[in-house]
């Protein structure tokens, strides 16, 4: 009796199990999965000129016995210190950031292992769903059963975003540092390690300060991990890192943004065939789209504070209905989040006269 109940309870939850995997694995394709999200995009403006890039450009990757041993291990100190001993998803880290979380009210801890992560960037949204919390699980222990750890390790690595466009440890490097990343200091290591959860809140190119607190509490991870001692991660703490002053002529960085997600949509349609490295030219107007960000920046300044606002969007089309300018907030360093395309918000009427 005994027997045939466990048998009973093992088959019901082996359809269950069965149920709930389905959905995440349809989010694979079996044939190509590994170049899912394997774009390299240049976009071009309306002249022929770079605008910029996004993506992640894999001549770059580098193989993780490649890299500096205290970038990997303020990678891991950080985000995974047991990524070595887990299967995919950390049971006692996930309890611990419950508990840390019910203590503060709130989350201040996340539980998601390097894996899960690395689930989410290939297969899944950003959604804060349970539907997309049970098919990153799922996807995480398909992941460690195919790959080693250490090419779990470079994939995320390669894909993370890090904030101001800037895909994966190797492009980040370059981007705050002007350095290859084998290259690359403990104190800069530590900086870039920060960037993982929050890559805007902490860009050293957004807000310095708020970037060494985050590199200094990253380095202490590395020491209450065992990875360093405190008088290794001594200097770094002295010395924090400073990223190189760079040309801040960029523009339109919402429409990349906007431009490079339809190009990752055909992509997953199988519309590009295998081409993953591409130049694209958009109908982008570099001219008016400064114009249009002084103009909007000017406007906040004189009229926000009267009429309480602080954010703004504005698109500009042509007759023919292309992209000319497109601003989706009033610092796309502070906020990445495009108010044009991205919020669910009704637009006032007074432009329907113009319109129609």
């Amino acid at each position: 009796t005994v027997a045939c109940e466990a048998l009973t309870y093992a088959t019901i939850g082996a359809v269950l199990l069965t149920a709930l995997a389905k959905p995440a694995f349809r989010a694979v394709n079996e044939e190509n999965w590994l170049k899912q999200t394997d774009l390299a995009v240049t976009f071009l403006d309306s002249g022929g000129q770079v605008l910029g890039k996004r993506g992640i450009l894999h001549l770059e990757s580098v193989a993780v016995e490649q890299l500096p041993e205290h970038l990997v291990k303020a990678a891991l100190g950080t985000e995974d210190r047991r990524f070595y001993e887990h299967f995919g998803i950390d049971i006692g880290g996930l309890f611990r950031a419950m508990m840390s979380n019910a203590r503060a009210g709130g989350v201040v801890q996340g539980g998601s292992t390097i894996t899960q992560q690395l689930a989410k960037n290939l297969f899944l949204n950003n959604e804060r769903t349970l539907d997309r919390k049970i098919k990153e699980a799922f996807l995480s222990f398909w992941l460690e059963a195919r790959l080693p750890k250490n090419e779990i390790l470079r994939l995320y690595l390669d894909r993370a975003y890090l904030g101001n466009g800037v895909f994966g440890v190797q492009s980040a490097a370059e981007h705050y540092f002007g350095k290859n990343v084998r290259d690359i200091t403990l104190a800069e290591a530590a900086m870039i390690a920060g960037l993982f959860k929050a890559p805007s809140r902490f860009s050293p190119t957004v807000n310095l300060p708020d970037a060494r607190a985050r590199a200094a509490d990253v380095l202490s991870n590395m020491v209450e991990a065992k990875f360093l001692t405190p008088g290794q991660v001594a200097a770094a703490l002295r010395n924090p890192a400073t990223p190189i002053e760079r040309n801040t002529d960029t523009v339109a960085d919402y429409a990349l943004d906007f431009a490079f997600e339809q190009i990752r949509q055909l992509a997953a349609t199988g519309k590009l065939g295998n081409e993953r490295v591409l130049t694209v030219r958009t109908p982008i107007d570099r001219n008016l789209q400064r114009h249009a960000e002084r103009s909007l920046e000017a406007i906040l300044r004189e009229q926000g504070p009267k009429y309480g606002v602080s954010q703004a969007a504005m698109v500009v089309l042509d007759h023919d209905g292309g992209l000319r300018a497109m601003i989706g907030g009033r610092d796309y360093g502070q906020s990445q989040f495009n108010r044009a395309t991205q919020a669910m918000r009704q637009t006032g009427s007074s432009f329907k006269t113009f319109v129609y």
